[in-house]
């Protein structure tokens, strides 16, 4: 055997060795995901409205901040969902189906695609919004 593969050959053996314990080593877990961190959203302006919540039937799914300075309100019921866009007054160009004095309330997204938010839901959850917009606003 030549000098080089004689002093070649520890490596080599540890090499194989490792590959052979990888190779009939039991599967690891994956690791578990890392936890989503969170960003506190203000909803003082509902009136601390927070997910969980039930207006008329419907539950609070999710509540996120807007880049335009309003809060996104998904709102659930079975397996229908649909989102409420609560923004600051005159900060979109379309004209809101429900406002107070200070807020548009915009509403869309309805999920699955293609079913119809009932209109005695936005009745109801909308007319709850707009108390909560109303409350707070009188309490300056």
């Amino acid at each position: 055997m030549s000098r080089v593969l004689r002093d070649a050959a520890p490596a080599a053996a540890i090499a194989i060795a490792a590959i052979v314990l990888i190779a009939i080593a039991p599967p690891r877990e994956p690791p578990a995901p890392a936890a989503i961190a969170t960003v506190p959203v203000d909803t003082h302006i509902l009136d601390g409205l927070v997910v969980g919540d039930r207006i008329a039937g419907w539950s609070v799914a999710a509540i996120a901040a807007t880049p335009d300075g309003g809060l996104d309100v998904t709102m659930q019921r079975d397996e229908l969902r649909f989102v409420y866009a609560v923004v600051p007054l005159g900060t979109r160009p379309e004209n809101p189906p429900f406002q107070s004095d200070a807020y548009a309330i915009y509403y869309g997204h309805a999920t699955p695609a293609g079913r119809e938010i009932p209109a005695g839901a936005l009745r109801a959850t909308s007319a709850d919004l707009l108390r909560r917009l109303e409350r707070v606003r009188r309490r300056g």
